[in-house]
């Protein structure tokens, strides 16, 4: 893929982010729901989105910047290293919350405890899924 298409993406995606932010924050306003999720996630997508398009504006500047985003995001050190804190980042999460599952079920707290099973249940089925497509791929 052309790299230009693809920081094209990355600025509707943080569009994106941004609608959806404001989508959030403007349904807790008129709902007025119980807890502060929606509205503080919203905040959340709306300053990441703001952030992705002041990068993007930077990167976009002249063709040098381009071109050395280009060259640093193509350098197979930097994808290894992507990739492998993408592999810990999983691990971690995954062992974390299976600790969570057994203290909370030692401690009698099993409803508490479900939403962390359900999390690793379906983070090790999204895991054999990709596996499975990845290998079929290549």
């Amino acid at each position: 893929m052309d790299f230009r298409k693809k920081m094209k993406q990355r600025l509707w995606i943080a569009i994106s982010y941004i609608a959806l932010g404001l989508i959030l924050v403007i349904a807790d306003a008129v709902n007025h729901f119980e807890n502060y999720f929606f509205s503080s996630f919203g905040f959340a997508l709306v300053i990441m989105g703001i952030l992705r398009i002041i990068r993007h504006r930077k990167t976009m500047r002249n063709d040098q910047s381009i071109r050395k985003q280009e060259l640093a995001e193509s350098d197979e050190r930097t994808r290894m290293i992507a990739e492998r804190a993408r592999s810990w980042a999983f691990s971690l999460s995954i062992t974390g919350a299976g600790i969570v599952v057994i203290v909370l079920s030692l401690l009698g707290q099993h409803e508490e405890a479900l939403p962390f099973a359900w999390y690793v249940c379906g983070m090790v089925i999204l895991y054999w899924i990709s596996y499975f497509m990845i290998r079929k791929k290549y």
